[in-house]
């Protein structure tokens, strides 16, 4: 199998990571090779993780969030020949290009999808999403088979509900190690000083709707007056000044958040550990990886209630839902999950239930060797 991805390891993003955790989870039943951008100069151009081949070719430049590589396809080109399957790990810039090939070459192609491209506002950003969409409606019609995490995100999304008869749901496997962990001071000191901890993480750019927890912050300290929110994530991002735009109302919460920078894998399991819930007040949002790891973690989530994000809490009722893009639901909802933290810590069982690596990854394998 060849896995045509923009960004890949040691990438820190969500597309990028679900991924990884894919090949983890895969490696012992089907030889990969992952097809990917050399988005640092420092990165090998090819090298082995486990028995997984990572081939990283050079960028021609950088448009919005995309380093754009033309080379790729010559790469695919050469190893059509050697694969049985291709699966696409999309948005991705080369979508209809890989599709194409794909298809020439009478390879079966397989697309996972990680949600409609949403950038900010601007026409040349509108202009942007409609190439996107373009491009990978007709790579849709091309692929054998797509898939995404929940059916619930495939029916609201403005291009996979065009293909609901092509869909299969999978959530692909998480591979976080749990027993491992290692110390972050600024944590630590927050525990001493009995600080109560919610955690939020990603990347902070509009669609995560990290300003809505900052509009949500003064409502939450009237109940809650301990309550200290850390994140874990990069702010600037350089394709979106989401949070330059946002400044005036950081000033007026900055004394009940900190910052923690991006944390390793170690870090991020003792981060996840120690807050109370993580918060995931996004916009938008397939299915977001950090809700999954916080969960297998053992700590709840307070989510917004649209589809794909909603999936987790919404099935197992380990945490809670609010009203998208409310801040004073979100407030009203994070307090109340705080207080009856308890009874919501019993569903915890059934949240594992439905992030078991071993039933996910025989649900992917057999999405991959089936023809239909």
């Amino acid at each position: 199998m060849l896995i045509a991805t923009d960004y890949f390891y040691p990438h820190w993003t969500g597309i990028a990571k679900s991924i990884l955790y894919l090949t983890k989870g895969l490696q012992k039943d089907f030889s990969i090779s992952v097809l990917t951008v050399r988005f640092e100069d420092f990165l090998k151009k090819e090298e082995m993780l486990g028995t997984v081949q990572i081939i990283r070719s050079g960028y021609l430049f950088t448009l919005s969030r995309s380093k754009y590589s033309f080379s790729t396809l010559f790469v695919l080109l050469s190893k059509l020949g050697s694969t049985d399957v291709v699966l696409v790990n999309a948005p991705s810039a080369n979508v209809l290009p890989f599709a194409i090939l794909t298809k020439l070459f009478r390879k079966r192609l397989l697309i996972f999808y990680q949600g409609d491209l949403i950038l900010p506002e601007g026409m040349f950003n509108r202009v942007l999403e409609k190439i996107f969409d373009m491009s990978s409606f007709i790579a849709f019609s091309l692929a054998d088979k797509v898939s995404t995490y929940t059916e619930d995100y495939a029916k609201s999304s403005r291009l996979l509900r065009h293909f609901l008869h092509k869909i299969h749901p999978l959530i692909l496997p998480i591979h976080i190690e749990s027993n491992r962990e290692k110390k972050v001071k600024k944590i630590e000191a927050f525990k001493k000083e009995k600080k109560v901890l919610f955690g939020f993480a990603g990347r902070f750019v509009e669609e995560k709707g990290f300003d809505i927890l900052f509009d949500a912050i003064p409502f939450i300290l009237k109940k809650i007056p301990d309550a200290h929110f850390v994140f874990a994530g990069q702010q600037y991002m350089p394709y979106e000044n989401f949070f330059q735009k946002n400044q005036e109302l950081f000033e007026k919460v900055k004394n009940h958040i900190t910052f923690l920078g991006l944390l390793d894998s170690e870090e991020l399991v003792y981060f996840y550990k120690n807050i109370e819930f993580i918060v995931v007040p996004s916009r938008s949002d397939c299915f977001n990886l950090v809700q999954g790891e916080a969960m297998l973690c053992g700590t709840p989530v307070i989510a917004s209630n649209i589809p794909g994000l909603r999936h987790l809490v919404r099935e197992s009722g380990f945490g809670v839902l609010f009203d998208s893009s409310n801040p004073h639901d979100l407030a009203e909802k994070l307090i109340e999950a705080y207080e009856k933290k308890a009874v919501i810590m019993k569903a915890k069982g059934r949240a594992l239930a439905l992030l078991d690596n071993k039933s996910n990854v025989e649900k992917i394998a057999r999405f991959i060797a089936e023809r239909s």
